[in-house]
């Protein structure tokens, strides 16, 4: 299985080898590659890894979602390991969530804030157990963060970007899918819940976690033995319709659901009350990164609210799009797709804040036209998340 490093003893060591220098950059096939590439023709980037944009067509991988499966290639998202003695109490001092309220084999949507209380990333954090944690995150620079904060502490901190590859399969036949080719019964993985197993004979790391809010699971496997891990899962459910699909399928899914993406819907501008995540922010329990600042921005109200539209027509707005309300600015597109399910035009956006209310028309400038929107409440399908926790 999956194991952790040794932790450094020594306190006033720092958490980290001072070996060789760790390159993150440049173009990388994922382990996947061997698979995915005999089918992908189109391939974006994410954190230093090449993945598939589409195999056949977005919407197509899109309802494959919604009706069986698809099975993606997530890599780029980046576990960052924290062991040792100290691990909880580092963790739990640059998270606002408690996470000494997280019960082993489960998981919690998490933020990292600045010490201004801006977030750095948005993750989902991994507890093993007290001594062991994962933060998957993506492209933002969270490692160096926790080293500093972590230096002369009982843990070590190991990125396994390039050691570890995430597959990543949602759907309503996602579970009855994965359990065909799993060693042990996934019935009992509750939303949110972790387990190690083996998929394929292949020794893996699950989380019923996902992208999409569809019922599925995260899959983290070791790169010497994750393609015979990925074909095997992939075949095992050819025949009920599981697809291979890329991320324009996935950026559909994922604004119907209104998740959140850094760096388009949020930056290190934005509290998380600024984008609806105030609900994590502890103001209760003791101290941590960014707690004074957040308790300012609690008290004083935010400053910015995100907000759903639903365009009239079928034109799809693009990321900065200015909305106005009788020429007066009033805020930007962040996130933008044609939404299948709803048959309709859906936007977040970024409006100062109050944002208007539910019902409120507005105007989307786009591309020398002005088109008309109503404000709707976010997410646009499925708002108490019924499939993913099915």
């Amino acid at each position: 299985m999956i194991v952790p490093t040794e932790f450094v003893a020594m306190t006033d060591a720092p958490p980290y080898s001072t070996g060789e220098m760790r390159l993150k950059g440049g173009l990388k096939r994922t382990a996947f590659y061997p698979v995915i590439g005999r089918f992908a023709r189109q391939f974006k980037l994410h954190n230093s890894y090449l993945k598939p944009d589409f195999i056949t067509d977005p919407v197509e991988e899109y309802w494959a979602t919604r009706r069986v499966a698809g099975l993606w290639d997530v890599t780029g998202e980046e576990p960052i390991e924290v062991a040792g003695p100290d691990a909880l109490a580092v963790m739990n001092e640059l998270v606002p969530r408690d996470l000494s309220r997280l019960p082993d084999g489960h998981c919690y949507y998490v933020v990292m804030c600045y010490p201004h209380g801006g977030i750095v990333e948005d993750a989902v954090l991994v507890r093993f157990n007290a001594e062991r944690f994962w933060w998957v995150g993506g492209p933002a620079h969270v490692e160096p963060l926790i080293h500093s904060h972590a230096h002369g502490r009982a843990v070590t901190i190991a990125s396994h970007l390039d050691s570890i590859h995430v597959a990543s399969i949602q759907g309503p036949r996602s579970r009855a899918i994965l359990q065909s080719v799993a060693d042990d019964d996934l019935s009992g993985i509750p939303f949110y819940g972790m387990a190690e197993t083996r998929v394929c004979g292949v020794p893996v790391v699950l989380t019923r976690t996902g992208y999409t809010a569809e019922l599925g699971f995260d899959i983290y496997v070791e790169v010497p033995r994750a393609a015979t891990m990925f074909e095997g899962l992939w075949h095992a459910g050819r025949a009920e319709g599981l697809l291979l699909c890329g991320s324009q399928a996935l950026a559909i899914r994922r604004i119907e659901a209104a998740i959140l993406n850094v760096g388009q819907d949020f930056d290190f501008r934005h509290t998380p009350f600024d984008v609806g995540l105030g609900w994590m922010v502890n103001l209760t329990k003791g101290d941590y990164v960014g707690r004074a600042a957040l308790e300012r921005a609690n008290a004083a109200g935010a400053a910015r609210r995100i907000a759903g539209l639903r365009l009239d027509g079928t034109v799809v707005a693009s990321q900065g799009d200015r909305i106005t309300s009788g020429g007066r600015p009033m805020g930007r597109v962040t996130s933008a797709t044609w939404g299948p399910t709803v048959e309709a035009s859906l936007a977040m956006a970024m409006f100062e804040a109050p944002a208007p209310a539910a019902g409120t028309r507005l105007t989307v400038e786009h591309d020398g036209a002005s088109l008309a929107a109503t404000v709707v409440p976010l997410p646009f399908l499925d708002p108490e998340r019924k499939l993913a926790k099915a």
